[in-house]
């Protein structure tokens, strides 16, 4: 009987130090959103003769890690509905707080007065 009570006893206190635990512990800070630390500058697209949109940009990496590649959620005229995701590489990583002029990226098929428009949404 001893063996038992003391299991339950043992449970009862994990489960207030739980609790207690939760009521410590505070939300956490608010942290810059990807946007806010790693930038796209300077974005100049061209259209190709097969519709295809071709940028040249400035990637800003105000990350405290360096960066090898960079998913691109890019749109034209405005119309984020219809955006296209694209993986870009860096020829050598980009490092941390510094940043590296990327050419001839296909961002997709764009129109033939379009403004295309792109942002960093995840990078690894």
């Amino acid at each position: 009987m001893r063996l038992l009570t003391g299991i339950v006893c043992c449970a009862g206190l994990c489960v207030l130090i739980d609790a207690a635990g939760a009521q410590v512990a505070g939300p956490p800070a608010a942290q810059p959103g990807l946007g806010e630390l790693v930038k796209i500058d300077s974005l100049q697209t061209t259209r190709r003769s097969d519709s295809y949109g071709i940028a040249s940009f400035v990637l800003s990496n105000g990350t405290d890690k360096k960066i090898d590649s960079v998913e691109l959620t890019c749109w034209m005229d405005d119309d984020r509905e219809r955006a296209t995701k694209v993986l870009v590489w860096a020829n050598q990583p980009v490092p941390a707080h510094a940043s590296y002029q990327f050419k001839n990226v296909n961002i997709g098929v764009v129109g033939l007065n379009s403004r295309s428009q792109c942002e960093v949404t995840r990078v690894d």
